[in-house]
């Protein structure tokens, strides 16, 4: 059984401070994951010091604030590992009933998009941090990372479906678009000359009417039920009242 929500929040680190520590100036939270690209606390790299340095500053100033903190080491510039390692994070952050959080603007680019992804993927709440100034200075860096965020202004990100449909969707969707108004035997039709399975058989050359109207409302049934009821749930499909797209006549 779930226990009492929680607030997380997955934040992929790279030279950042003020992106990842402004969030919780005035807003409460449970825990945060840092993702850092630092593996091996030894190493010379100059890189790899400036990562550690800057995900000791962060780590320490969120457990300041009374946060708890779990720092995760992975390669930042592998995309797969990035996406595979936030959504590991946000599906057993789910499974406790937490409410989830994904910050995409304290790490690169390429990191950046594949926080974006995952967490619209899994519909978890997706933040953008601005950035008022960008210093130039080494030693103001060290106090705010690469950016200044002064106004502590965040956006919300709105989240996008994903979807992607099957081919006989994108068969009806692409004959619909050619045309302003299309009638239900337009679209079998359509359907019978692609060899669109399940629609190989032209119930208009059958002779026997009793089997011409068990074909055709079979493939009418498949065609209402099936596939135009799955590209409704993807709002994909627009009713006629909204759009003068489908006729069913």
């Amino acid at each position: 059984m779930a226990g009492i929500e929680k607030t997380i929040h997955i934040i992929p680190l790279g030279h950042e401070i003020d992106r990842a520590v402004i969030p919780f100036d005035d807003t409460t939270v449970d825990h945060v994951y840092i993702l850092t690209g630092l593996k091996e606390t030894n190493s010379r790299m100059d890189l790899s010091k400036k990562q550690q340095y800057y995900a000791k500053k962060v780590r320490d100033k969120l457990q300041e604030k009374g946060i708890f903190v779990t720092c995760i080491h992975i390669n930042l510039f592998d995309l797969r590992e990035v996406m595979k390692t936030i959504s590991k994070i946000i599906v057993e952050e789910k499974a406790k009933n937490n409410r989830i959080f994904v910050n995409m603007s304290a790490a690169g680019r390429l990191t950046s998009v594949a926080a974006t992804l995952v967490g619209m993927a899994h519909d978890v709440q997706v933040y953008y941090v601005h950035a008022d100034e960008y210093p130039d200075d080494e030693e103001i860096r060290k106090i705010h990372g690469l950016s200044i965020c002064s106004s502590q202004e965040i956006t919300q990100l709105s989240n996008f479906k994903i979807v992607m449909p099957d081919p006989e969707d994108l068969e009806i969707l692409l004959f619909l678009t050619k045309r302003d108004t299309a009638r239900m035997s337009d679209i079998l039709e359509m359907m019978h000359e692609k060899n669109i399975e399940g629609f190989e058989e032209d119930f208009k050359k059958i002779e026997q009417s009793q089997k011409k109207r068990r074909v055709q409302s079979r493939q009418l049934m498949k065609l209402d039920k099936t596939i135009i009821a799955r590209l409704k749930k993807m709002d994909l499909f627009l009713e006629p009242k909204r759009a003068n797209i489908l006729m069913f006549q």
